[in-house]
């Protein structure tokens, strides 16, 4: 893609927030990137959702499983048609709203994923390493820490104000790359305590740092704009987009 491409669609983002987005409760992470919300879920749903979590991954026939090359990466897509009533302790009808708000768009379709990170040789974290979810397009993604997660453990890091003025920025994020192998700018590693709720513009440089040890569970909102979008990413990770119909907004 040219350059000139590139940096029309990126005026055309950056103006698009400037006049419709940036709204509501989620409006602070146009400047603060991410933010951390604590004590968001009550431990005893954690260990719940835990529980439920390796129940999915024990079961040899479940048909939303997904697996990273190393085995340190296991993520239950659609996570929400495995838990029943513990959905409501997310509050999906808020986060959507919030999410909206900030984006200036209508979610058209959601799933959770929920997310198993162990230490394996060569892991790269969960979402194997640095990247970016649009070179463009703001986005939002709601993280629930359901352990401890500490340096250690494979915490969220991300990259302060790498969603922003990507014009200005582009000798350091250039313009349509979302992966990086190497990244010399600040990062940041998010600790935080079980039930913690992690918000984040995740049009910013970010990733799960490498596990060392232990286990780290967590659950993480996907909202699309297009009522296609959940079983859209179903299919690029290799499960059968039909299976995200519950999801459907």
């Amino acid at each position: 893609m040219s350059l000139a491409v590139n940096y029309a669609k990126a005026a055309a983002a950056s103006a698009w927030m400037a006049t419709v987005g940036g709204r509501g409760e989620f409006s602070e992470l146009l400047e603060k990137t991410a933010f951390v919300v604590p004590g968001d879920l009550d431990p005893a749903v954690c260990q719940a959702l835990v529980d439920r979590m390796e129940a999915c991954i024990a079961d040899p026939a479940h048909p939303r499983i997904w697996r990273d090359g190393v085995g340190s990466d296991t993520r239950v897509m659609g996570f929400e048609q495995d838990i029943g009533e513990l959905v409501r302790h997310f509050d999906i009808p808020g986060r959507i709203r919030a999410i909206d708000e900030y984006m200036g768009r209508r979610t058209r379709s959601w799933f959770l994923m929920g997310n198993r990170v162990v230490p394996k040789p060569d892991n790269k974290g969960s979402g194997g390493g640095l990247h970016r979810d649009s070179p463009f397009s703001h986005q939002v993604k709601c993280i629930w820490y359901l352990t401890d997660v500490t340096t250690s453990t494979g915490p969220f890091q991300f990259a302060p104000h790498s969603h922003r003025d990507l014009l200005r920025r582009r000798r350091t994020v250039p313009l349509g790359q979302t992966r990086f192998e190497t990244y010399d700018q600040e990062v940041v590693e998010v600790h935080a305590s079980a039930g913690s709720l992690l918000v984040c513009d995740t049009k910013c440089v970010h990733g799960g740092k490498p596990i060392e040890d232990g286990t780290r569970y967590a659950v993480t909102l996907y909202t699309l704009p297009t009522r296609q979008g959940a079983g859209d990413i179903f299919r690029k990770t290799g499960i059968d987009p039909t299976l995200a119909y519950v999801s459907n907004a």
